[in-house]
């Protein structure tokens, strides 16, 4: 089998994860594992809560109780990709993360450092924190934004959390920008589908990967294809415009040994 690593947004939990993705009933429709970590609250000892105590992930921003505490997530996830591997029988060339909103940002620092483990990335509403990512090897990428996500606004700007401070993010274009320099990428065109989707797709990357960014149209800091969990005057509006669970799987699966673009 191979295995698909959900990582849950800030304040979240797996069991929120598994509702917002749908990722267990697509899991069980094609035959892969799907497994949901759990970050990291405040007071380890108290039940996690969104505002009180909130579970988060050490993403490379320097953000957060995790970042102060020097949470080593990645050596978390390593561990937990290591342990399924032997108890399932994985196929470890098959091995994917993804992510949302501090999840996301996780994944991109996960891909940097964990390129020997993992086969390919798909964060979603979230940033690389990391300034020159360098992958152990060329790791393919889709990023997914929502063109209106008021907590990573697409140009970059000043944002108020849903815990009352205020915090820059850069431009979501520079995440890519990032990703395709580490993988020598030639250049990076973009398109419009028939949904209105804009993707920029990268060209001339090391190995033949895909590097890719799709960005939703109206779109909120919200899952694409999933429920709004949260008011829409913190998080924007949903949209089905892009399903974004079967869109990474799709990739996934394209990045899988044998079936990329120069095999």
């Amino acid at each position: 089998m191979s295995l698909v690593v959900m990582l849950h947004g800030a304040g979240a939990t797996a069991a929120i994860a598994r509702q917002q993705t749908g990722w267990p009933a697509k899991a069980d429709h094609e035959g892969f594992a799907v497994v949901f970590p759990e970050g990291t609250p405040p007071d380890p000892a108290a039940a996690p809560l969104f505002r009180l105590n909130p579970q988060l992930w050490n993403d490379g921003s320097g953000r957060g109780h995790v970042a102060r505490r020097g949470v080593d997530d990645v050596g978390f996830i390593a561990a937990l990709i290591e342990r399924l591997a032997r108890e399932l029988r994985l196929d470890r060339s098959r091995i994917y993360v993804t992510g949302f909103s501090n999840g996301a940002s996780l994944a991109f620092r996960l891909g940097a450092e964990l390129g020997n483990l993992i086969a390919a990335i798909a964060p979603v509403a979230g940033h690389c924190w990391i300034d020159r990512p360098r992958p152990a090897r060329p790791l393919p990428l889709l990023h997914i934004a929502g063109a209106a996500d008021p907590l990573n606004p697409l140009e970059g700007g000043e944002v108020e959390t849903p815990w009352g401070h205020s915090e820059y993010h850069p431009p979501v274009r520079r995440s890519i920008e990032r990703w395709a320099a580490a993988s020598g990428c030639g250049g990076c065109t973009e398109r419009t589908d028939d949904a209105g989707v804009i993707w920029t797709e990268c060209a001339g990357c090391e190995g033949g990967i895909e590097i890719r960014l799709a960005v939703v149209p109206e779109l909120g800091h919200v899952w694409p294809g999933g429920p709004r969990l949260l008011p829409e005057r913190l998080v924007g509006r949903s949209s089905r415009r892009l399903m974004a669970t079967e869109a990474i799987w799709d990739f996934f699966r394209r990045s899988e040994p044998g079936t990329g673009p120069c095999d």
